[in-house]
């Protein structure tokens, strides 16, 4: 009889935790139960069930539904809207609706040879896709500039970790504005941590990264968009899947982590808002970027320049 009543209150207790749940269901039909954190006209942001991190952020179009636990549910009509950013003119934010520089595909990058057909120069010549370890630095490439000469370096590995865990009450501008260079933004946060006594665990994203080594740097949002192009192939519009594959082989062939194709990930740019940061994504659905806050725990990437 007391088995009976055990098994039986277990059996309670499990009922309640699943009615405890948040049901999402996306338009292809896949449900997954959730812990919903909020819900704005343009995304849903979430963690998966009986975890904390990492924060899950997808626009509304993706979704059907939520059914919350006392039934009542949640409906997504799907808008379609202008992929928008922002940029600097002087010390003035405007909105913009792409990259300034395009990205060059992954199959077009040129080599540079000698008659000789040897690499121009004392320095190896990278295509982006190619791994590149010289000088204690080891990555990705995934950006290459003067014909393959010079560029940047993507870390194999990544980490969920907010981008400033101070109280949101507590936070101010910092200045990291640069769109395009994530470096000029670490060193803004660097020299606000000096000015302001603070400490590099106060901005996690950003700790992680420079604990890599000299040079490493969170990625500025532009830094972001041109890897979401390079990654599916040259373009926004259409993804090219063997581009894709070819990309995250050779991260797990070289002990790395493939890119996650449905999070954000943390850029070094500050939005408008002092409290906020500008995320990016590597999809193909818009927008390409959003402004969130600070404190979220998203992917987080490093970058190197070469």
């Amino acid at each position: 009889m007391r088995t009976a009543i055990i098994v039986l209150i277990a059996a309670v207790a499990l009922v309640s935790e699943a009615r405890a749940q948040d049901l999402l269901v996306r338009r292809d039909g896949t449900q997954t139960r959730v812990k919903v954190l909020e819900v704005s006209k343009k995304h849903v942001k979430y963690v998966r069930y009986r975890t904390e991190s990492p924060v899950y952020i997808l626009p509304v179009e993706d979704i059907d539904y939520i059914e919350y636990p006392n039934g009542d549910r949640d409906t997504f009509v799907p808008k379609h809207k202008p992929a928008v950013t922002v940029t600097t003119e002087g010390d003035t934010l405007k909105k913009w609706h792409g990259p300034v520089k395009v990205a060059v595909p992954y199959d077009q990058i040129p080599h540079v040879f000698d008659d000789s057909g040897a690499p121009v120069g004392q320095l190896p010549v990278y295509e982006t896709g190619d791994i590149y370890a010289r000088d204690g630095v080891k990555g990705i490439v995934v950006i290459a500039k003067d014909g393959g000469r010079h560029g940047v370096v993507m870390s194999l590995d990544e980490t969920c970790a907010a981008w400033c865990s101070l109280p949101r009450r507590d936070l101010e501008a910092m200045g990291a504005i640069d769109l395009h260079d994530g470096e000029q933004n670490m060193q803004t946060v660097e020299r606000f941590v000096a000015d302001h006594n603070l400490s590099w665990s106060d901005f996690p994203a950003f700790e992680w990264c420079r604990a890599k080594g000299k040079g490493w740097y969170l990625p500025a949002v532009n830094e972001l968009w041109l890897l979401g192009t390079i990654y599916n192939g040259g373009s926004r519009v259409t993804v090219k899947k063997k581009v894709r594959k070819v990309f995250n082989d050779t991260l797990r062939a070289n002990g790395g982590k493939p890119l996650n194709n449905i999070m954000f990930y943390h850029s070094s740019t500050e939005s408008a808002d002092a409290r906020c940061s500008v995320y990016s994504h590597f999809n193909l659905e818009k927008p390409y970027t959003a402004d969130g806050n600070k404190g979220d725990k998203l992917f987080v990437r490093a970058f190197h320049k070469f």
